[in-house]
């Protein structure tokens, strides 16, 4: 190949010698190197002593070393340590021991190495005496042997037949960091030794991660699979490996090893050895399966090896193992598909034919337009035995893809109907659901162009006499409406209707009632919304149906409100209360909106004084009364607008960003007013109360109205007193930049000494430059960017980059990247991006061009992403690409660019966007009204711990307490605390309620309620007013099993207007669940509803997860499955229910499991939602029941489309450091596309094992799958390379972790954008 070889190479081909214990000649290997004309060096040299002394050949080594001397080549201590395992194979102990003499003699100090290397030259002759009485001499100087030390020492004895002291040894295993990576590595090398009990023994010293089967155990319950593979690689007798596997599952290290072990053969393409544990399993009555057998297949398949496989089916029929349809579909039937006789050929191979094998030659013709041949089999061996499920897929897909004769159709499912009538079902009807699924499938353009042959496919199977269910026909009906079907469609599938169709699906007719928090689900923004509902009140007027009229005026009342018809609606809601009627609560926030939006407001007021006289319980949310407040504020009713926010305090309504938000409009309308009065006077109110939070955007409201009459005086006094208050300075920029546009240099040179103090020299400076480059003052920004000691500050750069690209101030921009250039720690690829980001903006390529030449200029390498974003808007603005630019940068922007154009995006595509959207979102329960707070007692309270605070106190021994707290040492608090106890040493609340946290921090639950009993004692009127202390007695007490002492707690806090976070809800919720608490559950819920908290502490659809496992684990199964089914029928309601499943199935519940399975197919195939059945597959893959899982798959193929589940899962458990799941969620899906993502979080998950072998092993994996690492993942596999002494097959890169974790975040929100 013409490589050249040089020294290195011969020392490596040495070191690989040595560590293998390879005979080998060394004088033939240096006539090799001269032969070549290569010289050795002192490494050769040192490698021929040490092979050598391998062989006990001490007279070869001396040579060398005597040959070393003259070249004056240095003798090492490896040198040494291997002259001692010389002399010890020679059988020369004496002067094995002594070469530790000659060690100190020339100056090299024996190390660990030179002891161990004596330690078993004895080990090798048994020596056990002289092994003892050394280790002692060792740990009389204080030298410790380490793991690897003893673990050589084991090895030495197991080789030389002396495997009865290897306990003694192993007994002083300490388990030092990196054992366990010595101890497979020791336990492999045993095996290749064939020295299998040893191995074995070493197995057993690994550290226990959780074992098989025990409860509640989060460890690997299939440790020692390296043990297993290695047996099987070295093909170990047959009975020594079921020995061996039959105590790893007793000793429950490993749950399945022999079928492990069978796939460990079939992947080595080891078929003699695979058959030879198949009959162990079948010895057993161990279940084998057929896919097992599909890596020896699918060898035989690439080679087009059809005698191979067929060898294999009969081999696997004699071992009685059945071959599924799967099976021959896939590496049997592609072989014989020349053979006009297919079951012919079958039967010639010398293979049983039964409904497996027909199955799949079904499948086959049917996918080969053969319709009639399938029909035939079907009719020949029985349509009875054959699975139509298993293959209607196939039919759906063939009558979508393929031309087909609808009577051909209709023959084949005519066979289906009469084989299985008697087995027919509303809920098991084959050609029922064939049908509808055919429509599901025909969408778009597809359903105009088949609805042709779908119509004759209708009437043949009218005239061969098939019915289907009426309530399939109804859920036809649904699918026909919305792809805009002809009404022939219709009347064609009533035609099979076995009942009269009493009534159609109507999508926009009819009258839906309301729910229980009075809200109607119609669109009411559309005028046919209205015109609906008028129609039907005069029908209801006509009737004499008052109460339904009555109802129907309050629903116009809403519409017209939505549709700001406030006229309309003032005359409807007269009309409701003529009839001595109230309006519905929930058409007073409508109104008052729309009252607001028309300027009427005293009308507003009015409506607002209603709802509370008529619906005290009733809290709208903080949008309609913020509209209020803005309105009675511009009309100068301030005191209302004031007790209008006071209400919003008193009625609970929630403090969040949304309120925040809202609130931020009301003060932007009056303060671009100029109305300073009423915008403090209403910051100041919500700040008081809590409403909202002190932020730039917020309080900047304050200072604009100054700015706006240009009174820079008063500007600077509002930012002063937001700075003394709050401790920030909103609008301080845009004050700054008025001072040096006027040339105020006393005022600037006032507010920049002030800066100073209060946010520090660095912050005032970059205020400084910002506020010149704004103005263009570009010398005077680059002097203070020179000023020695500056750098980069991120946030702060970042932040002005953005209100560049904000306000178009270009220059600025440039001036910024330019002036940062040399600035000390400057991120300069994200400096360019932020300016590339408003070059396109501008969709100005020219100028994303030159960017490219002010990289080379700076001599700067930006990131690859980076350039890909240059090609992109270059390429995007209509110019080539500079001539300078990376080519290859160039062609992978030229690929993605015709494909995106060959791939446009379709309304479908923006539907199926939306669908997801609403899919995911979480369905919030409707408020109730809050209980109003009793402020004062709180303040009262507040008062009093104060009061206590103020009690004199031992300084030392806060001190020591405050620090006993800050280092969690639990042991240290108790003591402290009572020693000031002993000492009559008063602790004010504070310090007691951190020796509490600190107690329940570390779960010490009793210490922490002995501190609060003493505090009670002490001063009976004191109460915990911490949300925090309360929330960690919830957890830990829920933790501890005293679900009910957390219930209380949470009671007590609910009472007191406190809103229980959300782990302090969710971990009590888990606790009374798993316990079968279901009322626990329920008042739990019902507590946080009262506090509004509910949607924002725990979603609903956890709230019914934890319900749903409840149920399970009281045996009221038929009620989960009643809760999972009404849930999963709402279409934006979700649940998830992997961990309940879970329980369930290693409960091994098996009734129960096969309820829940069929209400879990039944919402599937009814309600088309697969979240469920995707819950079912991961708790199979959680559970290790793989055959379930693969078995889950091939019923529900759709679940390997859910990639968001099953990539959140693959997150969950790479933060649980569950590599095993994700390894059989790996093994599991069949599509490689599906795969890749996991092994991103595979990798992840060793990362944070610190297993480098794993992780080493997960890279080669990908890389065989041709999976590329992206740059995190890359970073994660260096980094653990290189901590342990390896080196990365590629460059590091050269950023921080958070870099790349943004810069993927950022790639995954631009792919959903």
């Amino acid at each position: 190949m013409g490589a050249k070889y040089d020294v290195g190479h011969y020392n490596a081909q040495l070191k690989v010698y040595l560590d293998s214990e390879h005979k080998f000649s060394a004088t033939d290997f240096l006539a090799n190197m001269e032969a070549k004309d290569i010289q050795p060096n002192r490494v050769t040299y040192q490698h021929l002593v040490m092979a050598y002394c391998q062989q006990g050949d001490i007279e070869g080594a001396r040579k060398v070393l005597e040959f070393m001397k003259t070249k004056d080549f240095p003798i090492t201590e490896a040198v040494f340590n291997a002259l001692i395992t010389g002399h010890g194979r020679a059988g020369d102990m004496e002067n094995a021991k002594g070469i530790l003499d000659v060690m100190r003699n020339t100056g090299v100090e024996p190390s660990l190495d030179t002891y161990t290397a004596l330690l078993c030259a004895f080990a090798e002759h048994g020596d056990i005496e002289a092994i003892e009485e050394f280790i002692s001499e060792l740990e009389k100087t204080e030298t410790s042997l380490m793991d690897s030390d003893y673990l050589q020492l084991v090895y030495s004895l197991a080789t030389h037949g002396h495997s009865q002291y290897i306990p003694k040894f192993l007994e002083k295993i300490r388990h030092d960091q990196g054992y366990v990576q010595d101890a497979i590595a020791t336990t492999s090398q045993l095996i290749i030794a064939e020295c299998d009990d040893a191995a074995f023994e070493v197995l057993l010293t690994l550290p226990p991660v959780g074992n098989a089967g025990e409860e509640g155990s989060t460890g690997d319950p299939n440790n020692g699979y390296f043990f297993i593979r290695n047996m099987v690689y070295h093909q170990r007798p047959i009975d020594t490996l079921a020995k061996f596997c039959d105590q790893l599952q007793e000793r429950g290290i490993h749950t399945v090893p022999l079928q492990f072990a069978l796939k460990c053969a079939l992947e080595d393409n080891n078929a003699e050895y695979a058959y030879s544990i198949v009959k162990v399993l079948k010895e057993k009555n161990l279940p084998v399966r057929a896919h097992y057998f599909w890596p020896l297949l699918a060898s035989c398949q690439l080679d087009s090896d059809l005698e191979g496989v067929t060898a294999i089916l009969r081999t696997m029929q004699e071992l009685e193992v059945s071959a599924d349809a799967d099976t021959y579909s896939k590496y049997l039937v592609p072989l014989i598909s020349e053979s006009t006789d297919l079951l012919t050929k079958f039967q010639e191979l010398g293979l049983t034919v039964g409904p497996e094998e027909i199955l799949a030659l079904v499948r086959w013709e049917i996918q080969n337009n053969r319709l009639d041949v399938a029909s035939a089999l079907l009719k020949e061996h029985g349509g009875e035995n054959i699975l139509f499920e298993a293959y209607k897929m196939s039919l759906v897909e063939a009558f979508i893809n393929k031309q087909q004769d609808p009577e051909a159709f209709a023959e084949l499912l005519d066979i289906v109907y009469k084989s299985q009538q008697l087995g027919r079902s509303e809920e098991n009807d084959p050609v029922g659901y064939f049908l509808y699924n055919l429509l599901e499938e025909m969408q778009g353009g597809m359903a105009r162009r088949r609805e042709g042959t779908f119509l004759e496919l209708l009437a043949s199977l009218k005239n061969k006499g098939v019915q289907i269910p009426v309530n399939i026909v109804k859920g036809m009906d649904k699918l026909i409406k919305r792809n805009n079907y002809s009404p022939d469609v219709f009347d064609a599938a009533v035609g099979l209707a076995d009942a009269p169709l009493r009534d159609r699906w109507q999508p926009d007719e009819g009258m839906p009632q309301p729910d229980e928090g009075g809200e109607v689900q119609l669109d009411m923004m559309e005028p046919e919304s209205i015109n609906q509902i008028e129609s039907q009140l005069r029908v209801a007027r006509t009737k004499g149906l008052t109460r339904r009229a009555i109802h129907l005026l309050r629903m116009l009342v809403k519409a017209n409100c939505l549709q700001d018809n406030v006229e309309r609606a003032l005359e409807l809601k007269k009309e409701v209360e003529s009839l001595g009627e109230l309006l519905y609560a929930i058409n007073y926030p409508s109104l008052i909106e729309a009252l607001c939006k028309e300027g009427k407001v005293q009308e507003a007021w009015e409506a607002n004084q209603e709802l509370n006289r008529n619906y005290p319980s009733f809290v709208m949310d903080g949008w309609k009364y913020c509209c209020l407040v803005q309105l009675l504020a511009e009309k100068g009713r301030l005191q209302d607008a004031l007790n209008t926010i006071d209400e919003m305090k008193s009625k609970g309504v929630q403090s969040d960003f949304r309120l925040q938000n809202n609130f931020f409009q009301v003060l932007h309308s009056l303060a671009e007013k100029g109305d300073l009065e009423s915008t403090r006077a209403l910051f100041d109110k919500a700040m008081e109360l809590g409403l909202v939070r002190p932020t730039n955007n917020l309080a900047s409201h304050l200072v604009t109205p100054f700015l706006l009459k240009d009174d820079l005086e008063g500007a600077w006094s509002a930012i002063k007193d937001c700075e003394e208050k709050y401790r920030i300075m909103p609008r301080l920029h845009d004050l700054l930049c008025a001072y040096i546009e006027k040339g105020d240099t006393d005022s600037l040179q006032t507010a920049m000494d002030y800066i100073s103090n209060s946010k520090g020299e660095m912050n005032m400076l970059y205020d400084l430059v910002f506020a010149f480059l704004s103005k263009g003052k570009h010398k005077e920004a680059r002097k203070i960017i020179e000023t020695p000691g500056m750098r980069a500050l991120d946030s702060r750069l970042n932040w002005f980059a953005n209100l560049c690209i904000q306000n178009n101030m270009e220059e600025a921009l440039e001036q910024l990247v330019i002036q940062t250039k040399k600035l000390f720690s400057s991120d300069r690829d994200t400096m360019y991006t932020y300016l590339l980001q408003y070059y396109d903006q501008q969709q100005n390529g020219e100028k994303a061009a030159h960017v490219w030449t002010m990289m080379q200029e700076e001599d700067f390498l930006p990131q690859d992403t980076t350039l890909r974003y240059i090609a992109s808007i270059i390429q995007r603005s209509g110019q080539p690409l500079p001539a300078d630019f990376p080519d290859w940068i160039a062609v992978q922007q030229d690929s993605s660019t015709s494909s995106s154009d060959g791939s446009s995006e379709s309304d479908d595509d923006d539907e199926k966007k939306q669908a997801v959207y609403w899919k995911l979102r979480v369905r919030a329960r409707p408020r109730q009204a809050q209980t109003p707070v009793q402020t004062q007692g709180v303040q009262q309270r507040t008062q009093e711990v104060q009061t206590a605070s103020e009690t004199p106190q031992d300084p030392a021994l806060i001190a020591a307490i405050k620090k006993a707290c800050i280092d969690q040492d639990t042991e240290a608090v108790n003591a402290a605390v009572a020693q000031a106890e002993a000492q009559g040493v008063p602790l004010s609340f504070s310090i007691l309620s951190k020796c509490i946290m600190t107690n329940l921090s570390k779960g010490n639950l009793e210490e922490a309620e002995n501190i609060k009993k003493r505090m009670l004692e002490k001063d009976p009127g004191i109460t915990l007013t911490s949300g925090n202390i309360r929330n960690k007695f919830v957890i830990t007490y829920a933790l501890k099993g005293r679900s009910q002492d957390a219930l209380k707690m949470m009671e007590e806090m609910v009472s007191d207007g406190l809103a229980p976070n959300k782990i302090a809800a969710k971990t009590l919720m888990y606790s009374m669940a798993s316990k079968g608490d279901v009322e626990g559950v329920q008042q739990v819920a019902q507590h946080l509803e009262r506090l509004n908290t509910l949607r924002d502490s725990v979603p609903e659809y956890l709230v019914d997860s934890h319900l749903f496992n409840a149920y399970l684990k009281s045996d009221q199964v038929e009620a989960a499955c009643d809760l999972l089914e009404s849930r999963m029928s709402e279409s934006e309601s979700r649940m998830r229910v992997v961990i309940a499943l879970g329980d369930l199935i290693q409960d091994q519940k098996g009734d129960a499991l096969d309820k829940v399975s069929a209400t879990v197919e039944k919402i599937a195939r009814f309600f088309n939602r697969y979240e469920p059945v995707v819950d079912l597959f991961l708790a199979y893959v959680d559970r290790n029941k793989v055959e379930e899982a693969r078995h889950q798959l091939q019923r529900f193929p759709a679940i390997e489309e859910q990639m968001d589940m099953l990539v959140g899962h693959a997150v969950f458990c790479s933060q649980r450091k569950d590599a095993d799941t994700i390894n059989r969620l790996i093994d599991i899906l069949p599509s490689p596309n599906h795969r890749q993502p996991m092994f991103f979080f595979l990798l992840r998950c060793h990362y944070e094992k610190d297993d480098v072998d794993a992780c080493w092993a997960t890279y080669q994996r990908m890389q065989s799958e041709g999976v590329e690492l992206d740059e995190l993942s890359q970073k994660r596999l260096a980094t653990i390379l290189k901590k342990h002494g390896r080196e990365a097959p590629f460059e590091e890169p050269p950023e921080s972790f958070n870099f790349y974790k943004k810069k993927l975040d950022q790639t995954r929100l631009e792919a959903l954008s």
